[in-house]
């Protein structure tokens, strides 16, 4: 028996019993389908992030404390004033380094323009003009850090209140504590990370920021939680990485103020993106062994209904070995019809996937990538799925005796 006559007896014995071949595949289906839906999502989301972000590499470095929270997934930021301004100093002496920019939060609750306010939407950072070097403004221009009243915010927090503010609009600021203050808005800067940043404004460190620590030199000091540097060109960006790291990590405040669980980390985009992705793969591993699941129910299930097509068709097996067929004819006809119900939930378990997958990103305005890798590896999966769970049906039926098949009604 050819392979073509075995597809076209196998196709006939599915379509003959159709719910029973659609809910045998479902297993199958769902266990695609939700791979698929996630990494349309997980890509869509990157490709957002990232974009073209290697053609825009700046020569920058972002130092943070960071550490891995208590179920070990993921990385977790640690909001810790320890980089001193010893610290900032000694930095910016490191050959290479063009600028050191600190960034703190303030404890600001509420920003107002006009008759309009907006309660813990804006995220407030005191940081220095330095800080922006690299950016790009869509309106005005950065403070020079001169004037206590100045700010510079982002497009998400221009866009947060009804109507868009621009550089030279007055912002009404009110903290913790009470205290309001009014700044005047210098420049709106472009949005970043694929406009997934949250509002962000920024205020003079020198004027706002006042958050002080004892240094293990016994001395008072101003201290941050998070820097950024900033390196003379790319080509220096590596080895001016490694000479801050070493700094940093031997021979600073920040390395005697820091916890044992934590480390002090250095990096450049690239490596943000890097351990993004890390944390996309994470959650890629978790939802492929939830759907691994689906898919070991799916091969059960047309292990089952292989088994029962066997018994229902002993007549017919015994048939076919009466008029020569031999047990590779059987075992290819059994086997065949497993393959086409894996694969049939493959395609479906694929589309499926897909469709959820585009109405997300639609939804949230990310850009649709399709996975052609995971595409093709979900079709080798049902394949997979067929030809594991139709071996055992296959050899059974290859096995029959033909005269007791005959003799069966």
């Amino acid at each position: 028996m050819n392979l073509r006559e075995s597809l076209r007896i196998s196709w006939r014995s599915i379509t003959s019993h159709k719910l029973r071949s659609t809910l045998t595949t479902l297993g199958v289906i769902i266990g695609i389908a939700a791979v698929i839906t996630f990494m349309v999502l997980g890509s869509g989301f990157s490709e957002s992030i990232v974009g073209d972000i290697e053609a825009d590499q700046e020569p920058v470095m972002v130092v943070q404390t960071q550490s891995e929270p208590e179920n070990g997934f993921g990385i977790l930021t640690v909001q810790t004033p320890i980089y001193t301004e010893s610290d900032i100093e000694a930095l910016e002496e490191i050959d290479g380094v063009e600028f050191v920019a600190p960034q703190g939060p303030l404890d600001v609750i509420q920003t107002g323009t006009g008759d309009e306010q907006v309660t813990g939407v804006v995220d407030v950072q005191a940081t220095t003009a330095d800080s922006f070097e690299f950016s790009t403004f869509v309106d005005g221009e950065a403070f020079d850090g001169a004037a206590a009243n100045e700010a510079v915010i982002n497009e998400q927090a221009s866009q947060a209140f009804e109507e868009n503010v621009s550089a030279g609009d007055e912002l009404t600021l009110t903290f913790e504590d009470g205290e309001t203050t009014t700044v005047t808005v210098t420049g709106v800067t472009e949005s970043e990370l694929g406009g997934q940043t949250p509002p962000q404004l920024y205020l003079p460190a020198e004027a706002h920021y006042t958050t002080t620590i004892e240094t293990p030199d016994g001395e008072t000091e101003r201290a941050y939680p998070s820097l950024q540097v900033g390196a003379e060109s790319l080509e220096q960006l590596d080895p001016t990485q490694d000479a801050v790291t070493d700094y940093l990590q031997d021979d600073s405040h920040a390395a005697e103020l820091k916890q044992d669980d934590e480390d002090i980390a250095v990096q450049t985009i690239e490596d943000t993106i890097d351990q993004f992705m890390d944390l996309v793969n994470q959650l890629t591993g978790f939802v492929a062994a939830v759907a691994a699941i689906a898919l070991v129910v799916g091969s059960i299930g047309i292990a089952n209904i292989m088994i029962v097509s066997v018994t229902e068709r002993t007549r017919e097996i015994g048939v076919m070995k009466s008029v020569g067929a031999t047990r590779r004819d059987i075992m290819q006809l059994f086997l065949v019809e497993a393959v086409v119900l894996g694969l049939i939930g493959a395609v479906f378990g694929i589309a499926l996937g897909l469709g959820v997958g585009y109405l997300g990103v639609q939804l949230v305005d990310w850009p649709m990538v399709y996975p052609v890798d995971w595409i093709a590896i979900a079709a080798a999966v049902g394949i997979g799925v067929g030809v594991v769970s139709g071996l055992y049906p296959a050899w059974r039926a290859a096995r029959v005796d033909p005269i007791e098949a005959l003799r069966r009604e």
